[in-house]
Order: C-alpha cells, then sequence, then structure tokens
C-alpha cells in the first residue's frame, strides 16, 4: 500500500504550491486537502492573503472533479489562486532528491514527558510536547501546541534551522550546537533561529512550515 499523502505543500517566496498526487483518487484528495487547510493544521495557513498554484499532474479532471478541488480551496479566504494545471517545474523540484532537500515528517499525539523522539528531516508535531520531553530533528521543528519540553533542530550541523510552536516555552532549545535557555512563553505563535551565532526568538506573522521562514521580512525579533 502506498503511504504518502496525496498532497505534497512547498512553500516558497512566491507563495505555495500545492502537488496533488495524479495517481490519488479525486475524493481522496480533497478529504486530505479539506483536513489540511481547515483542520488541527489549519492554522498553517491562517495570514495575509497568500498566493497558491495547483499542480494535479497529467490526469484528465471533468468539470465536476475540478470544481470539487477548486471548493476546498475556496474555504479558505486568503487563498489567491495564481496557477492551476501541470506544472513541471514544480513538480520536478519536489520529488528530485537535491542536495538540502528533507524529507517530511508529521507527528499526531502527544509527547509525554520523558520520551524521546528523532526525526531525519523536518517534523510538524499536531499536540503538546510535555516538560522533559526530548524532540530532535536534522531539519526544522514545529510544534502545533505547547513546546514545554526540550527542542534541539539541526542536530547534524544544520544552523538554518527553526524551532516554531504555538505556545512557546521549551525547556531548552538547541539549534546545530546553540543552546539557549527558555524565553518567557507569550500568547502569539514564535519560532527560534539562529542570527550569526546567537539565538532569537520571533513572532510569526505568517506560517510555512515548509520555508526558511527566518528569510521573510517584517518581524518583531527579541532575546
Amino acid at each position: 500500500m502506498d503511504h504518502r499523502p496525496p498532497v505534497t505543500v512547498k512553500g516558497t517566496r512566491e507563495g505555495l504550491t500545492f502537488l496533488l498526487d495524479e495517481r490519488a483518487d479525486v475524493e481522496r484528495v480533497c478529504t486530505y486537502l479539506e483536513t489540511l487547510i481547515t483542520g488541527e493544521t489549519g492554522k498553517l495557513f491562517e495570514g495575509p492573503t497568500v498566493d497558491i498554484y495547483v499542480d494535479y499532474g497529467k490526469r484528465s479532471l471533468t468539470p465536476q472533479e475540478t470544481w470539487r478541488i477548486l471548493d476546498v480551496f475556496r474555504k479558505r479566504d486568503n487563498f489567491l489562486l495564481r496557477a492551476w494545471g501541470h506544472l513541471p517545474e514544480a513538480r520536478d523540484a519536489a520529488s528530485r532528491r537535491q542536495p538540502g532537500t528533507r524529507i517530511q515528517h508529521i507527528y499526531h499525539g502527544l509527547v509525554r514527558s520523558g520520551q524521546p523522539l528523532s526525526f531525519d528531516g523536518d517534523v510538524v508535531i499536531i499536540g503538546d510536547v510535555n516538560p522533559s520531553a526530548v524532540v530532535e530533528a536534522t531539519g526544522d521543528i514545529y510544534v502545533f501546541g505547547r513546546l514545554l519540553g526540550i527542542a534541539h533542530a539541526g542536530v547534524a550541523g544544520d544552523e538554518t534551522a527553526v524551532v516554531a510552536a504555538a505556545e512557546f516555552a521549551p525547556m531548552q532549545i538547541r539549534i546545530a550546537d546553540v543552546v539557549s535557555r527558555a524565553p518567557q512563553m507569550r500568547a502569539t505563535m514564535e519560532y527560534a533561529y539562529l542570527d550569526g551565532r546567537e539565538m532569537r526568538v520571533a513572532e510569526m506573522k505568517y506560517f510555512l512550515p515548509w520555508h526558511k521562514l527566518r528569510k521573510r521580512s517584517g518581524r518583531e525579533e527579541r532575546r
């Protein structure tokens, strides 16, 4: 059985590209999309208007199937459709294993106190990370819940990695070999990143889990 998700999302400077598995049933694609953009992970896509590009592959869609998919995207008022069809360059870039390309993991559930988790690539945790729990990843760590434990991103030395959470109050943050104590928690989504060799924490104005957030401008920074 193919366990790959029927939709892959890529963040770029231009917006979001949604790659629909051309072999997956349209209804399965739509069900997955609805859960992704309106379910628990819906906060991923909150924020200002964002351009989206939808690549449905080489499949032939009936008018009914086309409107079925488009109706899902219309559920987010801040989505602005810029391209619709077969976008070979976007699909090829997503499928090639180029240097720097990372696997993306989704973990559903509570990470209990004392529980260690380790991932090769980026990880999105849908749930809380309790005190003394340890989450490590070679890439970025995103927590859609409370981050109260220890988070170590870029464990293999990637200094561009980030740690982000909806409620940001970790016991300890580590990015590559730089360690920081927990900042005071605030009621906004925040993330930690390295500015040179100094760790900073900033409020997230717009959340793109598969994009290098620290390249964006207009953030309020604090130590």
